[in-house]
């Protein structure tokens, strides 16, 4: 009978220990499975967005999109770029959409996103567009999300913006304090950062280098650079160290340094014009011949 009693008293202290323990186990599947749609939203490889290419017709002055981070955003690179084609006689109309902060998966996903939406670019795909200006990896190198990612978001940018018709102006990944970014990061960022690479092979994040290779092989393999202008950010600055005049932070360049990379950015584009109206002006010769041929014969 006193066994019975006692039996009796410990049932209840025995059902509130098992749900306290379910409970435990609850929350903890529950932050296991948020944990890991959070690292799938963060990290994955989203498919193409899928769209029907816009009629283009001539433009009465050059039209020119940027797109990109941080280094996008303000009036300041916009308006560095339309002075230096204003420089060489030449009047433009520029745009620019930036995000700070964003990953190159955002920067892709803002093209697409409604026009009423925070840091949308839609209008980048939608305003007869000859150039857009891709600014973008700092945030991608900083938040260690791997070269593979950041090369296969680059190539879904650039791809896109081809298709539209728009030459993509892709400045490769830039030079800047990336040891001093990735270092300053909290506690919580770095685990993550850590937990993430162990889980998901989205290629490496220890070195510019490695971002900047593996999108040099993604445009080649892929023929984009073809239908691409390529700018190489090492001939703004090939080492952060020795040029620190040309940067306001880290993590940014000062006027200087915006200046440089945009007289950089129009040469290239200049460049592509000139080679344009002589392939133009070449073909017009070849048809003029052939005619002459013809009305001989």
């Amino acid at each position: 009978m006193l066994l019975l009693q006692r039996h009796s008293k410990q049932t209840p202290t025995n059902t509130r220990m098992k749900l306290r323990l379910k409970l435990v186990l609850l929350l903890v599947l529950i932050a296991i499975t948020g944990f890991g749609f959070y690292l799938y939203q963060r990290y994955s490889l989203e498919k193409r967005y899928s769209f029907t290419p816009e009629k283009k017709h001539k433009n009465n002055v050059l039209r020119v999109g940027i797109i990109g981070d941080s280094w996008a955003t303000g009036i300041t690179i916009d308006t560095i770029i339309r002075d230096e084609f204003l420089r060489r006689g030449i009047k433009t109309e520029v745009i620019s959409f930036g995000q700070p902060e964003a990953k190159t998966k955002q920067i892709y996903d803002n093209l697409y996103a409604n026009p009423d939406q925070p840091y949308s670019s839609y209008e980048i795909l939608h305003h007869n567009l000859d150039y857009c200006i891709i600014l973008a990896g700092t945030s991608d190198a900083e938040g260690e999300m791997g070269a593979k990612f950041y090369a296969y978001y680059c190539s879904l940018i650039i791809s896109d913006l081809a298709r539209n018709s728009i030459e993509p102006v892709f400045v490769t990944m830039p030079a800047f304090g990336f040891k001093e970014e990735t270092d300053s990061l909290d506690l919580l960022k770095k685990v993550r950062n850590e937990v993430s690479s162990l889980l998901i092979d989205n290629g490496s994040t220890r070195s510019l280098d490695e971002y900047r290779k593996q999108a040099g092989e993604m445009l080649k393999d892929t023929h984009l650079k073809d239908s691409s202008i390529v700018v190489p950010f090492n001939l703004v600055c090939d080492d952060y160290e020795k040029h620190k005049i040309l940067y306001r932070n880290t993590g940014h360049l000062s006027t200087v340094g915006k200046q440089k990379m945009g007289r950089l950015i129009v040469e290239y584009i200049l460049e592509k014009e000139k080679a344009g109206q002589k392939q133009s002006s070449d073909s017009n010769i070849v048809e003029a011949a052939q005619l002459k041929k013809n009305k001989r014969a």
